[in-house]
């Protein structure tokens, strides 16, 4: 059995009443949505501790998918510099990334990278970041309904 990696595309935004949002959409390995999240954050004073917040719903959640390989997609460059060491992360910041070094170990496979640009993929980004925009409406978490048999599986087996 081939083992599906799952993408997440994470997308922070300023909401009009002074919070944060935050958007992320999952992805499996054949290019199907299977969960797509919006939340506002309230007591975020930032749109970089925003983006470490949903990096940690992604690879909280994916978790619970069933996934244990993921490669979170994030438009915060400097986010994605620091996770990955190649940025100093700032003493504000230190709660947060020390909470996705941790939550990456969980997987046999994990990493962090900016989002992509390639036009196939531009799509995904660009909806991550429209749930981040409109979750001050309303939380979003939708969960597709066709999601494969396996990851189910998986999740009743780790809750057991």
């Amino acid at each position: 059995m081939v083992a599906v990696t799952l993408h997440a595309y994470v997308a922070a935004a300023e909401l009009s009443d002074g919070r944060a949002g935050v958007g992320v959409i999952f992805v499996d390995g054949h290019g199907r949505a299977v969960r797509r999240m919006g939340r506002a954050l309230s007591g975020i004073a930032s749109l970089s501790l925003a983006a470490f917040r949903g990096i940690v719903y992604a690879l909280w959640n994916s978790r619970r998918l069933g996934f244990r390989r993921i490669v979170v997609h994030c438009a915060d460059l400097a986010v994605v510099a620091q996770i990955n060491g190649d940025q100093e992360v700032p003493e504000e910041f230190v709660g947060p990334y020390l909470e996705v070094r941790a939550l990456l170990h969980a997987y046999r496979v994990a990493r962090v990278e900016s989002s992509p640009e390639g036009a196939g993929e531009v799509l995904w980004p660009r909806e991550a970041a429209a749930l981040a925009e409109g979750s001050g409406d309303r939380d979003v978490d939708e969960t597709v309904q066709d999601l494969p048999l396996w990851s189910g599986l998986a999740e009743e087996r780790s809750s057991a």
